[in-house]
């Protein structure tokens, strides 16, 4: 089984392209956690011109900043490294998705991994037997008293602390997939009345003539004068 773990560069601007920035994995005995290979690469960064603010607070940045080394070469290294397995692993779903649209971005024809898996939604079922509870990696080892002696936002660290995860983990938790949410029922909006339309008698009301109040005359005092 070959667990990875990617670090990216969403950036600021219009080009819809999370950058992977790192590519790191490990190659384990199945979920038996025993790491037997690692793999980890960084990557020269040419889409963005800016770090978006997770980037920069990767703490390899500077090894980032300073490669030499294409996606497209990278890529295609990890392919090799990786052999014939048929497994693969991440935490959380959305490593795969970027994946996908950094080869289409380079125009490299991209290949499904024959089998994935979710480790954040695995140990979510272990853990409370739902799926729905999805934990950070960093939660997750402090629970389970694994010891942080690595950096954190390191892909290779990454994909080392989800494979000692997977030590807890069982075929049924991989395999789990949690039922999907109910959809709400729509609300059926009244359809708006017509401006041509003509309301029914019985709901014109007639509108009572307003009365008009006198003012009451100004008595005027008798005149005193002889005209």
């Amino acid at each position: 089984m070959i667990v990875m773990d990617l670090e990216w560069n969403r950036s600021y601007d219009k080009k819809p392209v999370d950058e992977i920035l790192q590519i790191g994995a490990v190659r384990t005995d199945g979920l038996t956690g025993v790491i037997t290979d690692t793999f980890n690469v960084y990557i020269k960064p040419v889409i963005h011109k800016k770090f978006d603010m997770g980037a920069r607070k990767l703490p390899d940045l500077d090894l980032v900043r300073a490669s030499d080394i294409s996606f497209r070469t990278a890529w295609a290294d990890f392919l090799r490294w990786c052999g014939d397995e048929s497994e693969f692993a991440f935490w959380g779903p959305d490593d795969e998705l970027v994946i996908k649209r950094n080869c289409d971005y380079y125009g490299i024809e991209y290949k499904p991994f024959p089998r994935v898996w979710n480790l954040q939604r695995a140990f979510s079922h272990a853990y409370d037997g739902t799926g729905k509870n999805e934990m950070a990696l960093y939660r997750v080892v402090t629970f389970l008293g694994i010891p942080d002696v690595f950096d954190y936002h390191n892909a290779l660290n990454d994909a080392m602390y989800t494979a000692l995860v997977g030590k807890v983990l069982r075929r049924g938790d991989l395999e789990f997939i949690p039922a999907p949410k109910p959809k709400r029922p729509r609300r059926h909006r009244k359809p708006k009345e017509s401006l041509t339309a003509k309301p029914p008698e019985t709901a014109v009301k007639t509108a009572k003539p307003r009365q008009r109040r006198r003012r009451p005359r100004r008595k005027t005092p008798p005149r005193t004068d002889n005209k």
